[in-house]
C-alpha cells in the first residue's frame, strides 16, 4: 500500500512545469550573455526572448491547470511573499556581479594572482557577520523590513564605491576594503531579513514551497545578474576597444559600467523590500498550556503591512 501511494506521488508530479520554467530560465539567461556579441535587435535576440516568454506563459497556464503545480499560484496570495522573492533577486544579482567583475579587475587589470584576489575578500566576512548579527538581535525589534532596505542600500553604497576603481594607482585600503566590508554588511543584513520576510504569514503546510521559492530566488538572481551586468561591462568594453582604447582602461571602465548597473539594481531591491512583510518574533508571555510550562518555548510572528 505505501508503494502504491509512493507510485502516486511520483506520477503526479509536475514533470511538464519543472521543464518549461526550467527551459524558460535557461533560455532567458543565454539570450542575455549573447545579446551584446549577436546585438540586441537582432532577429535572433528578439526571438529568443520571445521563446523564453512564451515558455514562462505555458508554464504559468499549465500550473493553474495541474493538480498537483510545481509552484501553486495561490502562494503569491499571500502578501509580500512576492516582493521578498523579487528583492532577493535583485539583491543576488546586484551582489554576485560585484564579487564576479572585481575579481576580474584584480585578475586581468591588476594582475592578482588567484589566492590573492580570493584574500582580499576576507574582510567581506567581517561586514556579512556584523549585518547577519545585528539582523538577527534587531528583528524582535523593528522587523524585518527595514533591515532588508537598510542592507539593500548599504549594498549598493558599497558597490558603488567599487564602480570606481581605478585604472592606474590602486590602492586597497582606500579603493577596495570600505566598498567591501559595507557590501558585506548589506549582505549579511539582506539574507537574514529576507529568508525571515519570505516566511512571514505563510501557512504550515506551504512552509516548505515558500522556502524553496527564495532559495530559487537566490540562484535566479545570481545567474540574471551576471548575465545582464556582464554584457553591460563586455558591451562597454568592447565599443572602447573598437576606438582602440588600451586594454587595462577599456576593461576597468567596462567594469565600472557593471558594477554601476549592479548598485542600481540594489536601490531598486531596497525600495520594493518596503513592499515586504514587516515580521519579527518575539516570545510569547506564558499561558496555561502544558507544553509551554515543561518550558518548551513558543513563537509568534507579527506582519506588519501597512
Amino acid at each position: 500500500m505505501r508503494s502504491g501511494l509512493r507510485r502516486r506521488r511520483y506520477g503526479d508530479f509536475d514533470t511538464v512545469g519543472a521543464v518549461l520554467i526550467t527551459s524558460g530560465m535557461l533560455l532567458l539567461v543565454y539570450v542575455l550573455v549573447n545579446a551584446p556579441s549577436v546585438g540586441w535587435g537582432t532577429a535572433r535576440t528578439l526571438g529568443e526572448l520571445a521563446g523564453a516568454l512564451a515558455l514562462v506563459v505555458l508554464f504559468v497556464f499549465n500550473e493553474q491547470r495541474h493538480s498537483n503545480p510545481l509552484v501553486p499560484l495561490s502562494l503569491f496570495k499571500i502578501k509580500g511573499l512576492g516582493a521578498a522573492d523579487v528583492t532577493q533577486i535583485l539583491a543576488m544579482a546586484g551582489f554576485y556581479t560585484m564579487f564576479f567583475l572585481v575579481t576580474l579587475y584584480m585578475e586581468e587589470v591588476l594582475h592578482y594572482s588567484a589566492i590573492r584576489a580570493g584574500l582580499c575578500y576576507l574582510p567581506v566576512t567581517v561586514g556579512a557577520a556584523a549585518g547577519a548579527d545585528a539582523a538577527t538581535k534587531a528583528i524582535p525589534k523593528i522587523g524585518t523590513r527595514p533591515l532588508i532596505a537598510a542592507g539593500a542600500l548599504l549594498g549598493a553604497a558599497g558597490v558603488f564605491w567599487l564602480s570606481r576603481l581605478p585604472v592606474h594607482g590602486f590602492t586597497y585600503l582606500p579603493d577596495l576594503l570600505p566598498g567591501i566590508v559595507i557590501m558585506g554588511a548589506g549582505v549579511g543584513l539582506v539574507l537574514v531579513g529576507v529568508q525571515n520576510a519570505a516566511n512571514g504569514g505563510v501557512p504550515a503546510d506551504k512552509a516548505g514551497l515558500a522556502a524553496s521559492l527564495i532559495t530559487a530566488s537566490f540562484q535566479l538572481g545570481g545567474a540574471l545578474g551576471l548575465a545582464i551586468f556582464t554584457s553591460l561591462a563586455t558591451g562597454r568594453t568592447n565599443q572602447l576597444l573598437a576606438t582602440h582604447t588600451q586594454p587595462p582602461e577599456a576593461l576597468t571602465l567596462g567594469f565600472q559600467r557593471g558594477l554601476l548597473g549592479a548598485s542600481i539594481a540594489l536601490v531598486i531591491a531596497a525600495l520594493i523590500a518596503l513592499r515586504s512583510p514587516n515580521v519579527r518574533v518575539v516570545d510569547m508571555a506564558p499561558d496555561a498550556d502544558d507544553n509551554h510550562r515543561k518550558g518548551r518555548a513558543e513563537y509568534r510572528i507579527h506582519i506588519g503591512l501597512q
